[in-house]
């Protein structure tokens, strides 16, 4: 009998070894999912700032381009206008230049 407890002790130790064991490998596969998985989220965030930068100068450059097609319309449009306005003081030049002259001659 002696002998079964001791053998029953022998299996219990090494249960408790293999339990130990087992809880051991547990934990550092867990440690290495864990660092695997903070290494994975730093390789996504850096990922994620890359792409907002990239989409950031891609709405800036659109927005440069916009408003440089505007400036251009602006321009086109004010020289439109000033060609406008310099052919109506023309015109109008010509008005007062006859107008004086009807009335220092008598012209009509």
């Amino acid at each position: 009998m002696a002998s079964e407890v001791a053998e029953a002790l022998k299996q219990i130790r090494a249960g408790e070894e293999e339990a130990r064991r087992i809880v051991s490998e547990a934990r550092e596969r867990a440690a290495k999912i864990l660092a695997e998985a903070e290494e994975e989220a730093k390789r996504m965030s850096e990922q994620a700032r890359e792409e907002e930068r990239r989409l950031a100068e891609e709405i800036f450059q659109r927005f440069v381009k916009e408003g440089e097609a505007e400036k251009e319309k602006i321009i086109a449009d004010a020289e439109k206008e000033a060609r406008a306005l310099k052919e109506q003081a023309r015109k109008n030049e010509e008005k007062a230049i006859e107008a004086v002259l009807e009335v220092l001659l008598g012209f009509r």
